[in-house]
């Protein structure tokens, strides 16, 4: 029986797992590694191939917002003016003029640059002479004249030195991800084969932690399988780790029944 069909027989077939007892441990590993492949598939790729299609990706969103700038010659150009309050972080940024320690009001939130950085946790404020950064309650200040006169940078350079960057984002993050759930997952099979053996002496059936562990990873198949589909809920299944938990039990415990037979 190749893998895909052992994964029907492990949702639908419990008499089927005596059968498993008899795979070897190369096949059950790889059919728990495939398991968290197809729940990573699910559960990451697709919504990440989603963001991707709606968004055009990270450098299509930069390209987007981020407006023309030049730094050149210890001067900071921005091509238009840019103001962004949410969730106390603001950004405002106007290198026309100066409004930095003069009062003067700052776009459409009304207030001026003094009173925006007592009042929001994350500010950062350009004008045409300098740049003011608050974060973590630390203030720092910025003047063009400082900058190094070599500095040169300008849109198309930052989305030029972001492609490498964000090449490799987007290739390690998933894949330490996808390591990080294989390896959960196997953790998690141990405490289920623990579980197990209790289950296993209930029913009197004299079954090793090996052979138990084995059927750990054959139970966790339809709990997996039915957390990836309901990822797409918009709500949350409260406590939904013991209700799998309950599941595999249900799974290992019908299959010993089978097995005893």
């Amino acid at each position: 029986m190749n893998i895909f069909a052992e994964m029907a027989c492990a949702v639908s077939s419990p008499k089927s797992y005596r059968e498993f007892l008899k795979d070897r441990k190369g096949k059950t590993f790889l059919f728990g590694f495939l398991l968290v492949l197809i729940y990573f598939l699910i559960t990451i790729m697709i919504p990440f191939a989603r963001f991707q299609a709606s968004t055009g990706g990270i450098l299509h969103m930069v390209d987007q917002f981020v407006p023309d700038f030049t730094i050149e010659n210890c001067q900071v150009r921005v091509s238009r003016p840019v103001e962004y309050q949410d969730n106390g972080i603001y950004v405002f940024v106007d290198t026309d003029r100066t409004f930095i320690g003069d009062g003067t009001s700052l776009g459409s939130s009304g207030s001026d640059a003094e009173s925006m950085l007592q009042s929001c946790d994350r500010v950062l404020l350009m004008d045409a002479r300098q740049a003011v950064l608050k974060s973590n309650g630390q203030i720092q200040q910025i003047a063009y004249e400082n900058l190094d006169s070599e500095a040169y940078m300008t849109k198309e350079t930052l989305l030029e030195s972001m492609k490498g960057i964000v090449n490799i984002i987007v290739v390690a993050v998933p894949a330490v991800i996808l390591i990080g759930m294989e390896l959960l997952f196997f953790l998690g099979v141990v405490f289920v084969a623990l579980l197990g053996m209790i289950v296993a002496s209930c029913m009197q059936c004299p079954l090793t932690f090996g052979q138990l562990y084995k059927l750990g990873v054959y139970s966790r198949t339809a709990p997996l399988l039915l957390k990836a589909f309901l990822s797409f809920l918009p709500f949350g299944i409260p406590m939904f780790f013991v209700i799998s938990l309950c599941i595999s039990l249900c799974y290992i415990g019908a299959g010993i029944r089978h097995i005893k037979n």
